[in-house]
């Protein structure tokens, strides 16, 4: 259920980073986004994003090499410890 494009750009990610990314949230229904709190036009609802970390990673370095990525949507939940990254059309950043 994820977006083939998405697929490829965490590959990438990994192979940056050489190490094991793992993802918290993939694609999500309408009932289970609902439930986390995920807003009415998530990426997640398309398949278009996830929210990972990376073990033994810091979540600056990890932003750091997501940007050079090029992901669409960045999203950093620092006291969380995860990025949310999508695949969505344009540029959108935010910090939680």
């Amino acid at each position: 259920m994820l977006d083939s494009i998405l697929l490829k750009k965490l590959q990438e990610l990994r192979n940056k980073i050489n190490s094991e990314i793992y993802i918290i949230s993939g694609y999500r229904c309408e009932k289970h986004n609902a439930s986390v709190g995920g807003v009415k036009n998530s990426q997640h609802l398309r398949g278009k994003a996830a929210d990972i970390h990376a073990r033994n990673y810091l979540l600056g370095n990890l932003l750091e090499a997501a940007e050079n990525i090029g992901f669409g949507g960045i999203g950093t939940y620092l006291t969380k410890g995860f990025l949310h990254l999508d695949v969505r059309k344009g540029r959108a950043r935010w910090t939680e």
